[in-house]
């Protein structure tokens, strides 16, 4: 039965299944439809004006520094919170509960811990590049461990563009509210094409 978090509905997690492997890539990305309630992704949106962004960059592991992709397209991201912060969070803990029994795999029963949220915005003409999540600096020496699953969700739809494309060519249509969940591994790279017109608002977590 649904839960409720300062006042917001929560989604349910689902019952465990009997193990089935897969064997194709593409069988590990779900996406759930309508996940997070459309209430909180509109409230979302109006906070998220007034808070404060910087322009995203790639950590460069040969180098050791920080630098973007898309040269001036690149888009923005912010960590402050706002008031649905912690329901989109809480739903989040369901989003992977429910993962683990799509994927349904007897050494895939514990995870450690998933990061706050990061928003990520999209103004025209922006983008991300083709990367895959092996995220450095959430590990700090006191939180150990290498991103497992990545968490992704989707703001507002009220915008054109801004594709999200896994494996270069699986092009995967996400709406307001969805959630989309995949492997934070090298075989799993993924990119944003560039918004076309109006804003594109999502948010980012990652499971270890």
């Amino acid at each position: 039965m649904p839960r409720k978090v300062d006042g917001w509905t929560l989604s349910g997690s689902s019952e465990d299944r009997q193990p089935e492997f897969k064997k194709n890539l593409k069988d590990y990305v779900y996406v759930q439809k309508k996940f997070i309630p459309e209430t909180v992704c509109k409230q979302s949106i109006k906070e998220i004006e007034d808070i404060s962004f910087q322009e995203h960059k790639f950590y460069d592991s040969e180098t050791k520094t920080y630098k973007t992709r898309a040269a001036s397209h690149e888009l923005h991201m912010s960590w402050d919170n706002i008031s649905t912060t912690q329901v989109i969070m809480e739903n989040l803990h369901n989003a992977i509960s429910n993962y683990q029994s799509y994927v349904n795999l007897p050494w895939f029963k514990n995870w450690n811990g998933y990061s706050p949220i990061r928003i990520n915005k999209y103004e025209e003409k922006r983008e991300m590049a083709m990367h895959c999540d092996h995220i450095r600096d959430m590990f700090d020496g006191e939180r150990k461990g290498i991103p497992i699953v990545t968490i992704l969700g989707i703001l507002n739809d009220n915008y054109k563009g801004g594709n999200f494309i896994l494996f270069d060519d699986y092009d995967i249509n996400l709406k307001e509210g969805d959630v989309l969940i995949f492997p934070s591994l090298f075989m799993y790279p993924h990119k944003v094409k560039p918004v076309t017109e109006g804003i594109r608002y999502s948010f980012v977590s990652w499971v270890w």
